[in-house]
């Protein structure tokens, strides 16, 4: 018969949660990259004049294959719960721009964000 184990685990709670108004979706073979982004809008005042700009910052996950469908199977079915009742989500309609404008994708095999 198996002895019991016990398994002492140290939970680290150092990270802040993050708010994502934004994401983008990279993959290779064997990793996906989600990249959650937040933009917060920032009036600096030098001298007499206001200057606009937005700050960005970015938390990056890398999953592997297998870690990533079950994230897609989670968020699905959690999906389906909260719209059952809370009622269907809608996306924005994406504005069409002048010639549609395309994201940027690094070819940087080594970008984590």
């Amino acid at each position: 018969m198996a002895e019991k184990q016990n398994i002492n685990v140290n939970m680290d709670h150092s990270n802040l949660a993050f708010f994502s108004d934004g994401i983008s979706l990279f993959n290779r073979k064997d990793k996906f990259f989600i990249d959650f982004r937040q933009t917060s809008p920032r009036i600096d005042i030098v001298g007499e004049k206001q200057h606009y700009s937005h700050a960005v910052k970015h938390s990056t996950i890398v999953l592997d294959p297998i870690i990533a469908k079950a994230l897609f199977k989670l968020l699905k079915d959690s999906i389906g719960k909260y719209e059952k009742q809370f009622g269907k989500i809608d996306l924005p309609k994406q504005e069409k721009t002048k010639k549609q404008e395309k994201e940027q994708v690094t070819t940087d095999r080594n970008y984590i964000g």
